[in-house]
Parts: structure tokens; sequence; C-alpha cells
């Protein structure tokens, strides 16, 4: 009886591992704070991005993809669980102010990494983390392998597929990379105070390698690759200061400070391609092509001049919009979508689950994409799409946008993306828009109170916010 028991239990094994092997792989490539519009492919002749021009040639990319929240611990958690921050008391970047309770339940049940892993998946990760809840990304089902946001993920990638490609894994593998730059553009390409003495080695290192870069050149080399001035420089009408206040202050800066701004987050963008076209060659020679899917995509984007500002924390279309691009087999090829409305962090989850044929949890709110990847079966009919900020939500059906923002009086804005691309209009108190901003107010508000997030206070302004998680980590230490 017993060896009977074994035997079933050696087949059953042998079974779930050939399985296993017709799964597709997964291969995760995340960039910080790229902007949808930094990539040669989008038409941008400022940078030569040739690795990410590769992937989008041999795959499917959407072009108006949203992140769930523009900063980047909340939209990594949406991107890992399918959830908005929001479901968790948080909207920003904050290692207090989160219900850790909620996050435990969340990722136990639902994080991408452990979906994987108990369907038979290999879940490996190397690069920043930047979570609620850990540091070692191990509670949302990933084994890691290096935290070095920069050379790190390139490098495990090129060791590890080549092992795995010799054969030394049967598991399918979903491999999330998770490079740093051009996050760096945080640095204010080298005019910021704490540059370079105040900041760590690893996060001086590139911003100081292209500053010797940029020394080398001519002036009229120089000027040949700074970029225009963004088109939509000024404020929105009716802008008040805490729906900005993060990023505001180079509203007084010179032109050389906006010129090398421009120049290093465009320099910054092109070395993360590199580090990209490392692992993507690494693929390439594994052998292991063909049967993974590969995704790309950004945690946010970055204002980099529109409206006067910088940064993210922005709800406008340059620090909310990111690439979001598959490749693989059954996806299709060299296909731009401009048309349907995404969330990269909300619809990852379900869309991965879909093409590895496993169950979709319930109760999140993102889509599969999967039939417009691969042109097969029903393709969801989203008219609305909703986002976060740290003190906003928005909804917007791709050419309207909607904000209401948590500060006293819960002022709004109206932008119409067909009339004035650039967002430097505020409709909200025009009557010709009366009824656009009614309907779309209506559906906003309802989601939010069937979520359980109004009525909205009217107090989340970067310092009350900081407030509260100073109370909160004392509380913590008692």
């Amino acid at each position: 009886m017993k060896d009977k028991v074994l035997l079933t239990a050696i087949l059953l094994a042998f079974w779930m591992n050939v399985l296993g092997q017709d799964k597709p792989n997964i291969l995760f490539i995340m960039t910080d704070q790229q902007s949808y519009n930094m990539m040669s492919c989008a038409g941008n002749e400022w940078l030569n991005t040739p690795n990410i021009d590769k992937l989008s040639e041999a795959g499917y990319r959407f072009d108006k993809t949203y992140c769930a929240n523009p900063v980047c611990m909340p939209s990594r958690f949406s991107l890992l669980t399918g959830h908005f921050a929001s479901d968790v008391d948080v909207k920003e970047n904050t290692n207090h102010s989160y219900n850790a309770l909620k996050v435990k339940q969340i990722i136990a049940k639902g994080s991408i990494g452990n979906i994987f892993r108990d369907a038979g998946y290999e879940t490996l990760y190397s690069g920043k983390t930047h979570l609620y809840g850990t540091k070692d990304v191990s509670e949302y089902g990933f084994t890691i392998h290096g935290m070095d946001p920069y050379d790190g993920p390139a490098i495990y990638a090129e060791n590890a597929l080549q092992e795995i490609g010799n054969g030394s894994q049967k598991k399918p593998f979903f491999m999330f990379l998770s490079f740093m730059n051009p996050h760096d553009i945080c640095y204010k390409a080298g005019w910021d105070d704490r540059f370079p003495d105040g900041l760590t080695p690893a996060k001086a290192a590139e911003t100081a390698r292209l500053l010797e870069v940029q020394k080398t050149l001519s002036e009229t080399e120089y000027r040949s690759q700074i970029p225009p001035r963004k088109a939509n420089l000024s404020p929105i009408n009716d802008e008040l200061p805490e729906m900005v206040e993060m990023g505001s202050l180079s509203r007084d800066w010179d032109e050389d400070l906006w010129d090398l701004y421009s120049w290093m987050y465009y320099r910054l963008t092109e070395s993360v391609d590199a580090q990209i076209g490392r692992v993507l060659t690494a693929l390439g020679n594994s052998g292991l092509e063909e049967n993974t899917i590969v995704v790309f995509t950004s945690d946010h984007g970055e204002m980099n001049g529109a409206h006067g500002l910088i940064l993210k924390n922005k709800m406008f279309e340059e620090a909310q919009r990111v690439p979001f691009i598959f490749a693989g087999k059954g996806i299709k090829a060299n296909y731009v979508d401009s048309s349907t409305l995404v969330c990269n962090g909300t619809d990852l989850l379900p869309t991965l689950c879909d093409m590895a044929e496993i169950e979709i949890p319930k109760g999140i709110p993102g889509i599969s994409l999967k039939p417009f990847l691969t042109d097969k079966g029903q393709k969801p009919d989203r008219k609305y799409l909703i986002t976060e900020n740290y003190n906003a939500y928005q909804i917007t059906d791709k050419r309207y946008k909607y904000t209401i923002y948590e500060l006293p009086g819960l002022p709004e804005t109206l932008t119409d993306l067909k009339i004035n691309p650039g967002e430097t209009i505020n409709y909200a108190t025009d009557s010709s828009y009366a009824e656009i901003k009614a309907v779309l107010k209506k559906e906003l508000m309802a989601n939010l109170s069937e979520r359980g997030l109004t009525p909205l206070p009217e107090d989340r302004t970067i310092k009350n916010i900081r407030a509260i998680d100073v109370k909160n980590r004392a509380s913590k230490k008692k």
C-alpha cells in the first residue's frame, strides 16, 4: 500500500512538472520614473532607446497606459497585487502609515508572486523593491536575488537565464527585474544639495558618470542633445499650491538648469535602456525566448518641465502615463494600441494570470488584456479608468479627466485632452462642460463610496501627511 501511495506521488509530481513546462515563462522588466513618451519608438527624436524599441517591434505596445498612482510605493503595490494602495489606507510613500494587517491579507492571498508560486512557478526577483510591509519581497511571494537596482538586475538575469537555459531548472519562471533609472533624475542632475557627498556612492554614480560625459561635449554637441522646452509650461488655471507642491520649486529655475535637467533625464533613460538590452540579449542566448512572455513598463512618469514642474505625484499625463509593452509567443507583433484605456497597476496581474491560464483572483478592479494581445476572445469594454494620488482621485474616459482633490473645499479640475492635450485649461467651472463633469463626478464618487473611501478628507497636504506619519512612527516605537 505504501509503495502504491509513493508511486502515485512520484507520478503526480512528474506530471505536474511536465505540465508546468507548458506554461510560459514570464520576464517582467520595470524601470522607475520613465514617462510614456521617453522612448524613441514613441516618436521621441531626442533620445535613443534601441532595446526598448526592439521589444516594441516584437510585441504589442499600449500607448494609453496610466499608472495606478504616480509615485513609487503605491504604484508598485498595485503592480504586485492588482489593488490600489488606498485599499490598505495609504496613497503615498511611507514605511509607517499603511494598514499592515490589510497588506498582509492582500499579499498572502493575491500578490502576483504568491499566485504564480502556488501555480508551480519559480518566482525570482532582483533590484529595487520599495514596497509596503517588506524589504526583501519574500512576503509577496518572490525570492530576492540582490537589491542593487542599477546593474544588479542585468547581472542577475545574465547569470540566471544562462543557468536556466542549460537545464538547471525544470519549473517555469516568473522573473521580476526592477531597475532604478531614470529615477536618479530626482537628484536634479547633480544640482541637489546632497550631491555627491550626501548620497550613497551607488545613488551618485550614474549621475556623476553622465556629468563627466557632459564635460567632454563641445557646446554645440551639448546643445544638440537638449530637447526643446515643453509646450505646456503654464500652470493649469485655478491651480492651488497644494495640488503640485512636490516638485514646484523648479518654476524658479534658470534656463541652464532646465537644460541640464532635461539632458540628464534623457541620458539616464538611455542608460537604463542599455541595461535592458543586456537582459534581452541574455534571454535570446539562453534559448528560452520562444516560451517566454516579456513585459516592460515603469512605475510612474516624470513631469520633466510640463507646467514648469519636475518629479512625479501629479495628476497630469507626463507623471501618470507610462510605457507598457508585451512580447512573446501568440502576442501580436509590432502593434501600437492608441485607443485602449489601460492601467498597468491593476491590469498586469489579471493579464498575466490569463496568459498563464491561472485563475484570476476575484475582487480586483483590473481587466485581462489577453484578448487585445492575442486577438482572441471577447475584448473587455472599459468606459472609465480610475486612478489616485496622495491627495486626489481621478476618472478618465480617454478624452476627459476629472480630478477631485482632498484639500479644503474639495477643489476640482476637468481637462479635455482632445482640445487641450497639454492640460493647461481647467474646464471644471466652464458651463459648457457641466454635463460632462457631472457624469464623470457621479461615476467617480459612486466608485469611491462603494469602496468605503467617502466622505473625502480635506487635509491631505504633504505637510499633514508627514505629520501623521511621524505620529504613527512614534506610536509604533512605544
